[in-house]
């Protein structure tokens, strides 16, 4: 059976309840669930929240492709949730919730790691930080 696949860029609040429903499944003895959430601090100095952008016209179709590949890499993943949130985002908000169900752990966390560094690093979602003492930067650019 193919595995079950979710993929959505939002600007509305992200489940992790949700995720954890969609991925369970009775011949999965293995759910990993990563939330990554906006911390406090950069590169020495304090955040007072984010703000996402993306080109959603190229990223949903990237998310979307890139739960396919999980699925296609890791054959043995019986389902796989990506969101990413867009918009402005407060200190220990989710901004992503990556999760994959697997029959045994190694190849659930092996699945789930390689999509999260995947989604960051190859769909179109950009963050800005917004610092407490004033000014804010895109990360990655001078």
């Amino acid at each position: 059976m193919p595995a079950r696949l979710h993929a959505h860029l939002t600007a509305d609040p992200l489940s992790v309840e949700s995720a954890q429903a969609f991925v369970a499944d009775r011949t999965a003895g293995a759910v990993v669930v990563f939330t990554g959430t906006v911390r406090d601090h950069s590169e020495g100095r304090d955040v007072a929240g984010l703000t996402y952008e993306a080109y959603g016209e190229r990223a949903q179709p990237q998310m979307e492709a890139l739960a396919a590949e999980v699925a296609r890499r890791f054959p043995d993943v019986t389902a796989v949730w990506l969101e990413h949130r867009t918009g402005e985002l407060a200190v220990g908000e989710p901004s992503v919730v990556v999760a994959v169900s697997t029959p045994h752990r190694p190849e659930a966390f092996t699945a789930a790691r390689w999509a999260i560094d995947e989604l960051k690093a190859t769909v179109a979602i950009w963050k800005q930080e917004h610092w407490t003492c004033g000014g804010a930067h895109w990360p990655g650019t001078p």
